[in-house]
């Protein structure tokens, strides 16, 4: 089945001063002796935690210029995860004003990289912070990101 990408030949990439720190917390390190398990490395792949690192970035509403760019895959990986497409576009809406933009692709993808490099910090931060395996660490920082509103409240 094919999937609408327009992102398949953009460059996904975070800043070169956080890729050691990222291949740590990625199942697919390209260290192959090293052992990882979710409790260590939480993130199945680069694209995980680029994305989860555009959302944070996304919520605080700035961007930051990629400074010595890591390629670390192409768009074509979006192609796995339809819905984070879809998300890449309403991001860039929102943050431009302008629905047109869904048209250009490639400022599309470097809006994300920068949103990315925004969040990557908050991102490795949550998963360093606390006294838990990092997986908990993230779990209790994110879930102190959102708002805890119940229907019974």
């Amino acid at each position: 089945m094919s999937y609408y990408n327009p992102f398949q030949s953009q460059e996904l990439r975070i800043p070169e001063a956080y890729r050691e720190e990222v291949n740590r917390f990625c199942q697919s390190q390209t260290d192959a002796l090293a052992k990882t398990t979710p409790d260590e490395s939480p993130f199945q792949r680069y694209v995980d935690l680029w994305f989860l690192a555009v959302c944070l970035g996304a919520r605080k509403g700035k961007r930051t210029k990629v400074e010595k760019p890591h390629r670390f895959i192409m768009g074509e990986i979006l192609s796995r995860d339809p819905h984070r497409i879809e998300l890449l576009e309403l991001i860039a809406i929102s943050f431009s004003g302008e629905p047109w933009i869904i048209d250009k692709p490639a400022s599309v993808i470097e809006l994300a990289n920068e949103l990315a490099a925004t969040g990557l910090p908050e991102v490795l931060g949550l998963l360093g912070d606390g006294p838990a395996k990092p997986i908990w660490n993230l779990t209790d920082g994110l879930l102190d990101l959102v708002p805890r509103t119940y229907p019974h409240d």
